[in-house]
């Protein structure tokens, strides 16, 4: 009895096969396929499937031929539908695989179904390789038969495509971020870019954000802390690789001055500033100037939905100034710079005759650019830095709202009532003896200068 020609495909089980057309004419199929999405390293078996047999087929003998650069052999089974693995032979040499397996006696054998499955590991990265294991001819003729012995025909078809995939990562994870909230809010706009990922056949991957605080969004607003992005990220043979970043935003804003001394100074160096805001709230930052000139600072300020002012002053040197505020971008500004005056040795934005007390005591050498008294920053407390409370006598500074609110600059003030209020160093300035710190003592110091020895304040 004549057969006519029919297919043979190759068959994975548990892999995806793509099926090669079948002639219309054909008694049979054998399937070899597999389709597999696995990590470089690991094993994935090769199913091969009969279909359409002419006859009952009962038992098969079959060689396949693989590509030893690129998987290696584990081994070979009986499949689903013919369990029994009569024999097996391995020609490494030639990279060959050929077996022989057949139903359990007695049956009536099938027309489809699964007859064989072959393991194999992949060696290297391989990206839909349709090579590493096909059909070939072996020693011996491929054939399937049925229960008569006679040779069923067939046509036979590969399907193999190999897939396996090489360590996976993310590439560009972004760097953890540190900023101050924006002017204005209790949070801060940050642009993140999400890091790729791209499987070792050149496919990009699609990465996952998820965000601590639960926006859905990269572009959301930050809000004051610690936030947490973490990034994820599967390959088709289920590997994920994952990484993070943490966005902080501190607990202040930054509100942009530039502070410059009035006057002639000599020195330079950095000493604190004393900012009061529209909210009364202070802050003090440390300006570095050159010999007048200050740094232009971005301030830390307190978290607030919006300052309209700041007064600045050094405490213990200047009147304050004040300027209006507004937002530019995501920072306060102060509307112009401040020029801030000498004079004041106290603190109570005012310069008058206990300004004068205090630059008397404080008379003399060894000073630094931060010394009470020292108006002009060098390293002297002299007639020098007596002009700065003469320009300015009896001035009072500005304020925000109540920021630095004092009394009326004093011309007259009793040595007995600056010891109740703890000043009684500043009774040096009482240079008449009178028992009073007054605009005689500024006079009688125009005259004749501070005595060496000083006189009685009794």
């Amino acid at each position: 009895m004549s057969h006519r020609p029919s297919r043979f495909t190759l068959g994975a089980g548990a892999l995806v096969a793509l099926v090669a057309a079948v002639p219309a004419l054909a008694d049979g199929n054998l399937v070899v396929s597999a389709s597999p999405s696995i990590t470089t390293g690991s094993n994935f078996t090769v199913s091969v499937d009969l279909s359409a047999m002419s006859a009952s087929a009962v038992g098969a003998q079959l060689s396949l031929a693989y590509d030893a650069s690129e998987v290696e052999f584990v081994g070979v089974a009986g499949g689903d539908d013919f369990p029994v693995l009569i024999y097996s032979s391995h020609d490494a040499a030639n990279d060959r695989v050929g077996f022989a397996t057949g139903v359990n006696a007695p049956s009536t054998g099938i027309s489809a179904g699964n007859i064989a499955k072959v393991t194999f590991k992949a060696l290297v990265n391989l990206c839909a390789d349709s090579d590493a294991v096909s059909l070939t001819t072996g020693a011996f003729p491929n054939k399937i038969a049925d229960s008569n012995g006679a040779t069923i025909s067939f046509t036979g078809s590969n399907s193999v495509s190999v897939s396996s995939y090489g360590a996976f990562a993310l590439a560009g994870i972004p760097a953890g971020v540190t900023v101050p909230a924006d002017a204005g809010f209790a949070s801060a706009a940050v642009s993140i870019t999400a890091p790729t990922a791209t499987d070792s056949c050149g496919a990009a991957a699609t990465v996952n954000f998820l965000r601590s605080d639960g926006a859905a969004s990269l572009s959301a607003p930050y809000p004051v802390g610690s936030t947490t992005i973490s990034w994820s990220s599967t390959d088709p043979a289920g590997q994920s690789a994952t990484g993070s970043t943490v966005v902080v935003v501190e607990n202040h804003q930054l509100l942009t001055m530039d502070i410059d001394l009035a006057g002639s100074i000599s020195g330079s160096g950095s000493t604190a500033i004393r900012v009061k805001l529209s909210d009364n709230s202070i802050v003090n930052p440390v300006i570095t100037f050159t010999a007048g000139d200050g740094a232009v600072a971005d301030v830390q300020v307190p978290v607030s939905a919006g300052y309209t002012c700041a007064a600045a002053a050094d405490a213990s040197h200047t009147l304050a100034q004040s300027r209006a505020v507004s937002i530019v971008g995501t920072k306060y500004e102060a509307a112009s710079s401040y020029s801030l005056v000498g004079g004041d040795s106290t603190g109570d934005n005012l310069i008058d005759v206990v300004d004068f007390g205090a630059y008397v005591g404080d008379f003399g050498a060894g000073k630094n650019f931060d010394s009470r008294s020292n108006f002009n920053r060098d390293n002297l407390v002299n007639n020098a830095d007596f002009g700065f409370i003469g320009i300015g006598f009896l001035s009072s500074g500005e304020s925000c709202g109540s920021a630095f609110a004092g009394g009326s600059p004093r011309t007259r003030v009793s040595v007995r009532e600056l010891r109740r209020a703890g000043m009684g160093d500043l009774a040096a300035g009482d240079l008449t003896g009178d028992g009073w710190l007054d605009t005689r003592d500024i006079a009688y110091y125009l005259e004749n200068g501070i005595p060496q020895a000083g006189l009685s304040n009794e």
